[in-house]
């Protein structure tokens, strides 16, 4: 049985959640985690998915907390799949410039999104299964090539190293361990704050992404094509 780690599954009707519902119907085992796993909607998945569904409790701003995940998922074996979906903003680092941000609550929202990326990466890379895939759900926010904002630098910022990291790895890691990592812009999906008139339904995003990580684009040493995707494998510019 192929095995998935998703992160981020604090909200019920949540992108994270959707992914975690998608492998579970795909037949993986699936581990999903946030920092509070005590919520009914995961104990629901833990009671519907006996013995396929795990959760982990995972604080991506604590190096500690992602070794002792890494040693329960340990325990059943090589991750084929990991979808990083934890995500942090703040609104007052969001603010324009000149209207009130607040650099201090900027450095949260880079902490999980940049550098708690590379903490999960480096503490899994031991893990992970021949022929893995490392995907970070990132955002079109973070693209400087497509950028048409005056504002949300917090976000943005952290999106666009989340990016950068992600062709790092993939340059680092395909080549002697395997492993193939994607930044997957999920689209505009209908989660909080995104509102109703959204795109996509969380399901309709999650089967997108999890297709996608099952056939990736191929990737193109030239311009670093196939790291930054849309949901549905197209690339997408940085």
């Amino acid at each position: 049985m192929k095995t998935a780690l998703i992160t981020g599954l604090s909200r019920e009707m949540g992108l994270g959640t959707a992914l975690a519902k998608r492998y579970l119907e795909d037949g993986f085992k699936v581990f999903g985690s946030c920092r509070n796993i005590e919520q009914e909607h995961i104990a629901a998945l833990s009671r519907d998915h006996a013995g396929k569904f795990f959760p982990v409790p995972l604080d991506l701003t604590d190096l500690n907390s992602i070794k002792k995940a890494a040693e329960i998922i340990s325990e059943h074996g090589k991750l084929n799949v990991l979808i990083n979906n934890a995500t942090a903003t703040n609104g007052d680092g969001n603010k324009p410039l000149d209207e009130g941000l607040d650099t201090e609550n900027m450095l949260n929202a880079y902490d999980v999104n940049a550098v708690g990326f590379i903490r999960l990466a480096q503490v899994f890379l031991p893990h992970f299964s021949e022929g893995a895939v490392l995907a970070a759900i990132t955002s079109e926010q973070g693209s400087m090539g497509k950028c048409w904002r005056d504002s949300g630098i917090d976000y943005g910022m952290a999106k666009a190293a989340l990016n950068y990291a992600c062709v790092v790895l993939q340059r680092r890691l395909a080549p002697k361990f395997g492993l193939r990592v994607l930044a997957v812009h999920p689209g505009w999906v209908q989660t909080r704050p995104a509102p109703p008139k959204a795109d996509l339904s969380p399901e309709e995003s999650a089967a997108f992404i999890a297709k996608t990580v099952a056939n990736p684009p191929p990737y193109e040493d030239e311009g670093n094509r196939g790291v930054f995707v849309w949901y549905d494998g197209r690339h997408f510019e940085f």
